[in-house]
This record gives C-alpha cells, sequence and structure tokens, in this order.
C-alpha cells in the first residue's frame, strides 16, 4: 500500500527520487524501465506558476516557438522582416538573480510598476542582442507583407515555411477559366511569395510566388504539411499545388484537383468565344465523388430506387460545391471539405452553417476512397479514433500528439455511440467539421493535455489563436486530485460585457518547458505577459 501510494504521490522530492531508483510509475508492469514519458509526471510539480505582468519586449510580433524550443520567432512592426530570438533558458542564474532582486516573495502574480524585472525580464531570457533578422519583403517583394498568423516548420524544425501577400487590382486572365473550370471567382484575389528560411543556418534558401490566387493562410489553413510535402489549397482555383521540400528547395510536383494526371488536354485554344453561356468540365474530384456516390447503390437492396433519387437530387449539389478546407492525412490521403455554393440565381443567402461533403481522395491512385455528409456518426467515429494522428503534431520530447478539450469530451461520451442514439447524429453535425485538422495549429506543450489538466477551454486550449480575455485567472487543476496547479494571470484590462470592446488574449506555450508568453490585445492596445517556474511561488488553493 505505501508503494502504491509512493509512486502516485506528486512531491517533487519524491519524484526525483523514484526516477533516480528507477521505481516505474503506476500502472506499469514492475521492473520496467521508465520511458521518457515518465518525464511528463513532473509536469504536475513543476509548472509555470509565477506571472510576470506587463514586462516589456522588443518592438515586434511574437509569433510562436520552433519544435525543439531552442527559438522564438517574430516578425517586426511593418511586417517586412523574420527576427528569431535564441532561447536561453528560465533557469539560468542571471533570470534567478533578477527575480531575487525584485523581491517577488511568495505571490503567483507580481505587478510592481518601478521594478527593473519587468524591464529586463524578456532580454534574459532570449538573446535579444544577438538576434538573427533577415529582411524578406524587399527588392522585387517589397510590395509584399508577411502574414502574421501563418507559420510552419520543416524537417523537424530546420526549416520554416513564412508566407506574404500583397492586394491585386488586375483582373483574371480568360484561359484561367478554361483551365480551371471550377474557378470560383467570387473571391478577391492576391499576390502569395513564401519564403523557406533555414534556422540553422539564418537565411532563405527558397522563394515560391502563387500570383492571382486566393489561399487562406490565416492559422495555416489553407497549407498543410506531412514530411516534406506541402499542399496549398487554392479557393479561387479549387484544387491543391503540391511541393516537395529538398535540401531547402521547393520542387513542384502536381497540381490536385482540375483533371487527372495523365489526362490529354482536348479543350479548345479558341477563347475568345468563351462567355457566360459557356458549359466547362466538371472536375476531376468532383467526377470521382459522383462515381463512388453512385457505386454505394446496391441496384438489389429493397431501398435502391430511393437512394438513386437521392443521388439525382444531391447531383447538382456535388456540381456547384467548392473546396473550403483541406488535410494531408498521411503523404498519400488528402481529406477535402466542400461546401455549398452560393449561385448567382440564388437571392435568399445561404445560411450561417452551409451543407458540408467531406471527401477521402488518395494521392497516387487519384481515386475517391470515402464520402461523408456533415451529420455522419461513421465519420465521428474516424475523428474519435485517428485524431490523433490526423492533427500531424508531436511533441519532440516526448512524442506524444496534443489533447484538444473537445476530442476528450467525444471520447468521454459518444467513443461508443451508434446511429440509433437520435442525439449523437446531432453530435456529429456540430463535432464533424472540427477537422481538416489545420497544419501545426496545436499547441504540444504537455501542461495543455486536458487528460491531466482541467481549465476552462473557453478562454484557453491548444489550438493557437486568440481567445476571448477572462475575468478571473485561469486556473488549471489535476483530474486525479482536483488540487489547483497553477493559474495564469492575464484577466481583462477592462470590464466585460457586450458593449465594451472585445479583449482577447493568445498565449504562445514552450513545447515542454514551464514557460508561456501571453498577450492581450484590446483595439490598439498590447500587453505582454510571462508565466514561468518558480520554487518560491505557492499556490493558492482556495477556490475562485
Amino acid at each position: 500500500m505505501a508503494y502504491s501510494e509512493r509512486l502516485r504521490s506528486q512531491n517533487l522530492v519524491h519524484l526525483l527520487q523514484n526516477r533516480e531508483s528507477g521505481f516505474t510509475y503506476a500502472g506499469t508492469p514492475s521492473g520496467r524501465m521508465p520511458r521518457l514519458a515518465y518525464e511528463r509526471r513532473f509536469y504536475k510539480s513543476i509548472t509555470p506558476c509565477l506571472t510576470i505582468d506587463s514586462v516589456a519586449i522588443p518592438p515586434v510580433y511574437l509569433r510562436k516557438f520552433t519544435p525543439d524550443g531552442s527559438k522564438l520567432l517574430a516578425f517586426s512592426q511593418d511586417q517586412h522582416s523574420l527576427h528569431i530570438y535564441k532561447y536561453k533558458g528560465f533557469s539560468s542564474a542571471e533570470v534567478g538573480e533578477l527575480i531575487r532582486e525584485a523581491n517577488v516573495g511568495s505571490g503567483e502574480c507580481f505587478r510592481s510598476q518601478d521594478s527593473s524585472l519587468k524591464s529586463s525580464i524578456f532580454e534574459r531570457i532570449f538573446a535579444t542582442k544577438d538576434a538573427v533578422s533577415l529582411r524578406l519583403c524587399q527588392g522585387d517583394c517589397g510590395r509584399y507583407y508577411l502574414h502574421r498568423e501563418f507559420s510552419v516548420f520543416l524537417e523537424n524544425g530546420r526549416y520554416v515555411l513564412l508566407a506574404a501577400m500583397s492586394v491585386l487590382r488586375s483582373a483574371l486572365p480568360t484561359s484561367d477559366y478554361v483551365r480551371y473550370p471550377d474557378l470560383f471567382d467570387k473571391l478577391d484575389a492576391y499576390s502569395y511569395v513564401f519564403f523557406v528560411v533555414d534556422l540553422e543556418l539564418g537565411h532563405v534558401t527558397d522563394r515560391l510566388f502563387l500570383p492571382q490566387d486566393s489561399i487562406v493562410i490565416a492559422h495555416n489553413h489553407g497549407i498543410s504539411v506531412f514530411d516534406s510535402t506541402i499542399a496549398i489549397m487554392s479557393r479561387l482555383h479549387q484544387c491543391v499545388y503540391v511541393y516537395e521540400l529538398v535540401e531547402g528547395r521547393l520542387v513542384e510536383q502536381e497540381t490536385i484537383g482540375p483533371r487527372p494526371r495523365d489526362f490529354i488536354e482536348k479543350a479548345s485554344s479558341d477563347i475568345d468565344n468563351l462567355d457566360a453561356t459557356t458549359v466547362l468540365p466538371i472536375t476531376h474530384i468532383k467526377q470521382r465523388v459522383l462515381s463512388f456516390l453512385y457505386r454505394q447503390i446496391e441496384s438489389d437492396s429493397p431501398g435502391a430506387r430511393q437512394k438513386q433519387q437521392e443521388f439525382y437530387k444531391n447531383f447538382e449539389f456535388v456540381e456547384f460545391m467548392i473546396m473550403e478546407r483541406m488535410q494531408m492525412v498521411n503523404k498519400e490521403l488528402l481529406l477535402l471539405r466542400y461546401e455549398e455554393r452560393q449561385k448567382d440565381s440564388d437571392i435568399v443567402p445561404l445560411p450561417p452553417a452551409p451543407r458540408r461533403l467531406y471527401v477521402f481522395y488518395t494521392i497516387t491512385g487519384e481515386d475517391v476512397v470515402g464520402v461523408y455528409p456533415d451529420d455522419s456518426v461513421d465519420l465521428l467515429q474516424i475523428i474519435l479514433q485517428f485524431y490523433d494522428q490526423m492533427s500531424n503534431v508531436r511533441s519532440m520530447q516526448t512524442g506524444e500528439a496534443p489533447s484538444l478539450p473537445l476530442h476528450f469530451f467525444l471520447k468521454q461520451n459518444f467513443v461508443h455511440a451508434s446511429e440509433s442514439i437520435p442525439f449523437v447524429r446531432h453530435a456529429a453535425l456540430r463535432f464533424n467539421p472540427s477537422v481538416p485538422v489545420s497544419s501545426q495549429s496545436l499547441s504540444p506543450s504537455p501542461y495543455l493535455k486536458f487528460n491531466e489538466f482541467s481549465y476552462d477551454d473557453r478562454h484557453i486550449s491548444p489550438l493557437e489563436r486568440p481567445n476571448p480575455c477572462s475575468a478571473e485567472p485561469i486556473v488549471f487543476r489535476d483530474r486525479v486530485t482536483k488540487s489547483v496547479k497553477f493559474r495564469l494571470h492575464a484577466r481583462a484590462r477592462r470590464q466585460v460585457n457586450s458593449l465594451a470592446p472585445r479583449e482577447l488574449c493568445a498565449f504562445i506555450w514552450h513545447p515542454f518547458e514551464p514557460l508561456v508568453l501571453s498577450i492581450q490585445k484590446c483595439m490598439n492596445s498590447y500587453a505582454y505577459h510571462i508565466h514561468l517556474y518558480n520554487h518560491g511561488t505557492i499556490v493558492d488553493q482556495s477556490s475562485d
């Protein structure tokens, strides 16, 4: 009994002694060597429990840490340059000395107005004086601006893919309507340039120009990465560009969507007679979708006639639907989400939640292997069983996938659900839009694992995007003991109500260390906080 209690203890001294003596954690066979994941138990004892309020940072837009946590990326205020700060660590002697000199004490939040801690803590944690600055948007790229909400790491953080965009005023060429028969010209076209930056050598290795296009690059929505393969979805041309990163260079592979791979172009080159009445062929993927749906109808089944009527009823929807989201599940499989397209003849606008269709498409075989409607329970079960693989993010420290609060809730309630339960189809209609998953949009920080810690996911989540500010500190509790492990003091500066300006807060988590940067924004005002581990901080266990 004492042995089991000792293994379950979250006391830091006990954890260190257990690791030193080779004890395994509870639930594993006796004598088994501890795994690297054994470190996960230490995260409940070493937490970012101290908040340093309103710190000073350089005049930049902070982006995120590299996967190995060794660097912090930021953009200049004019959005033309990339800044790379080396992470020195919060446990260095100079950081500890600075905290002692400030006389922080045992409190959870330090708010002193006249303190060198606030003005110096950032440059003690990051090597600001030795930062690498790369001027990306200059010369022929001078009219472009780096997108602050996009960055994709490649080859375990060796390279980073950045995007810049510029507004276009010219009309689309008529030849695009023939080349891309499903072209969605109701969108504003922009010009894009993608930069491949070698973070080890500190220079740009390649650039990719995509003029006159519409790509959703905010929060990495329109770009998906698997290993060294990069897929870019064009909402304007309704296709997917596939590139391979080879020694820092982007090598074009193919364009998926309009036509099959070895299609012989038979369309007339005379585009002078092309007008609004010209009937263009249906795209390759939509043909495959229709073929798949028709083959699912068994002619000998009792409801075959009704299924055929349903197929012809949905034919126009498939013909005119548009590709809105995309994800590479692996190197051979694409998950595409199509949505209803509003026709020119429609007077009433589409509802806020348009009709959707989820399509699994094999790249090598050029075939559709699965089609699911937006209320499909089968798709919900796929999300439950394979969400870790679909997230495409792993911690370089433990190899574990992030844990989303939504996914945790689904596994608790719907893992064995079937279509016979009435509310399950409504649950599928609500939760299926969580896929496709944006590439590298989840933080692998162990403090965000919802199966280990409980917290209010309305104000913070593994999704790397701003959330509404909380009126109170965000409390993290241990799911086993229910004790308070730490609080993030990033409270709203203004009173939270429907009439006040919306105040948002974004969090930048270190991949595995107890360090968090929080950024509060209200209109054009920013406030920055640093949350880190301090052995002298005592976490209050009283309920908020």
